[in-house]
């Protein structure tokens, strides 16, 4: 019997939120809080470039490596509030999420005023909501549907020949700075692991965690907690969204690495999740 497949197509119109994205960084003068003209007119630029509303507005501030550590978390707390007062007039207070870190140690002894100048900082991440309309093509379900493993293989991001010690260098597994929070243009690439982890089942993993910002060996505060331990943090948030959508929690372990690898991209690239095989189960072999 011939089988013959018709294909319905209908128009649908969706309304939906896009949020994107925006971060920059803001720098003051030694022991100063207070804006530059430079400064409001770089936060204007971006504010005046992007449509939409902000849902979100997210603040990490830092200082260089003199004073105490007290006094620089104070004078990090504080550039950030001078940020926050200056915009305050046009969003409600429940849009700002600050984190004042503090101190930021020397990396090497080349280049310290520069380097120094450059963590005279506060760190923006804005988010804008905007609203689309748009016209979608819809096609019918197919009646006859496929639910095997199979369906995972256009998703696959592991190779059945690798082995323990390989590692995956995930770059598009970003979080909101300062927070454990994964950022939605992560969910694409969460979906990929997710599904060769369900077709390899295999491989047992080590979820690496990292940060931005730091210098090695020190740890990172999670804004959405308060505790000293960001890089573990996103690996574990990692873990929990693999458990949810069914890979097995014993293939897991997570380990948190601070900022002691960054990758020489910049702070958006160092928030990230690296993933690394331990161990290569043997394969059963169905009669």
């Amino acid at each position: 019997m011939k089988m013959i497949k018709y294909l319905f197509l209908f128009f649908s119109t969706l309304i939906f939120a896009q949020v994107t994205t925006e971060e920059f960084s803001v720098y003051f003068e030694t022991d100063s809080y207070t804006l530059t003209t430079e400064s409001t007119d770089k936060i204007e630029a971006v504010l005046n470039t992007k449509t939409g509303g902000i849902t979100d507005i997210f603040l990490t501030g830092y200082c260089d490596d003199r004073g105490s550590i007290d006094y620089n978390k104070k004078l990090a707390l504080s550039r950030i509030w001078s940020i926050v007062n200056y915009l305050k007039p046009r969003y409600s207070y429940g849009a700002f999420n600050e984190v004042a870190i503090g101190e930021i140690p020397l990396e090497n002894s080349n280049n310290i005023k520069k380097q120094r100048a450059q963590n005279r900082r506060v760190d923006l991440s804005i988010n804008f909501e905007v609203e689309e309309t748009i016209e979608e093509i819809v096609t019918a379900p197919d009646v006859i549907v496929k639910d095997t493993i199979e369906q995972y293989r256009s998703y696959d991001i592991l190779k059945d020949s690798m082995k323990v010690g390989d590692k995956i260098v995930f770059n598009n597994v970003i979080f909101h700075p300062g927070r454990h929070k994964l950022r939605e243009s992560s969910f694409p690439v969460m979906d990929s692991i997710i599904n060769s982890l369900l077709l390899h089942k295999k491989y047992e993993i080590e979820i690496q965690g990292h940060i931005c910002c730091l210098a090695a060996g020190i740890y990172g505060r999670d804004m959405d907690t308060g505790q000293w331990n960001l890089s573990q943090a996103r690996a574990e948030q990692v873990k929990r969204f693999l458990v949810r959508y069914g890979v097995a929690a014993n293939r897991l372990t997570t380990t948190g690495k601070q900022a002691n690898f960054k990758t020489g991209k910049g702070d958006y690239y160092d928030r990230r999740v690296e993933i690394h095989i331990t161990a290569v189960r043997e394969e059963k072999v169905e009669e």
